[in-house]
């Protein structure tokens, strides 16, 4: 959009108690689908200025003239709205020497977004495509040709981050050097821990987590797509797994009894 956050302000003050008289408490206001971060900010910061942030649900951006980078310092969430690879041929790798349609590119990309700049949402550009109306790029996730389709592991690294659920908090979380991680407590009191392994070789990783006694995990790499892991947890409540080089792998730990898968 051509507006400012300033003007956006404007409407969103009318807007909002007009919803309200019209009973539509619930119907939040997202502002201003910004085509980067840095004009993300200025509008957040224009919206504030003016008086009206407490009117907004969600601070939207996209990331095409400008990735995200640090926090907003806002009072409201803050959601990527769009983003996708529009210039690379289709592709339905996991790791390509770090290609920009790969999939563990987005998994790092959303993991930037969700843990480093404290996003609450992250979404991708374009679901589904068919072959015969679009570019033939990336900027979508299943390719439709005819009766076919194929499914690029893009969509794998988005639904790598499902163990974490609607309402959930984010918790502390730290590794190795090689180890990117990120923790959320869910609603329902488990926890979930994404971890993404930068080396080029496998490593063992353990995430300690006492009082937790069921624990659960699914990794995708080049060969697989959300795969149920093999998980000991031990005495201490420690769950170990290994993880594929370059691979991505997720935990989901109940409180209480549970099995161990």
């Amino acid at each position: 959009m051509l507006s400012s956050g300033t003007q956006a302000a404007d409407f969103v003050k009318v807007l909002r108690p007009t919803l309200d008289r019209a009973n539509l408490t619930s119907v939040g206001i997202n502002c201003c689908e910004a085509t980067g971060w840095n004009v993300a900010k200025q509008h957040q910061q224009q919206i504030a200025a003016a008086g009206a942030e407490s009117l907004v649900y969600a601070i939207t951006s996209h990331e095409y003239t400008s990735r995200i980078s640090g926090t907003m310092r806002t009072t409201a969430r803050v959601w990527q709205t769009e983003y996708s690879d529009l210039n690379g041929g289709w592709s339905t790798a996991w790791y390509s020497n770090g290609g920009a349609g790969d999939g563990f590119t987005w998994a790092n990309t959303v993991f930037n977004g969700v843990v480093n700049s404290n996003l609450s949402a992250y979404i991708f550009w374009e679901g589904v495509q068919d072959r015969a109306t679009n570019n033939n790029n990336n900027e979508k996730l299943i390719l439709v040709d005819g009766q076919n389709y194929e499914v690029s592991k893009r969509l794998w690294a988005f639904a790598q981050f499902r163990v974490v659920r609607p309402g959930a908090v984010r918790v502390g979380a730290s590794g190795g050097s090689n180890f990117k991680s990120g923790a959320w407590r869910n609603t329902d009191g488990s926890v979930a821990v994404v971890v993404i392994n930068s080396a080029a070789s496998a490593q063992t990783l353990g995430v300690a987590l006492p009082g937790y006694l069921g624990v659960e995990a699914w990794y995708t790499d080049n060969t697989h797509s959300m795969a149920i892991a093999d998980v000991t947890l031990s005495a201490d409540g420690t769950a170990s797994a290994s993880l594929p080089a370059r691979g991505m792998i997720s935990f989901l730990f109940r409180p209480g009894n549970g099995t161990v898968v």
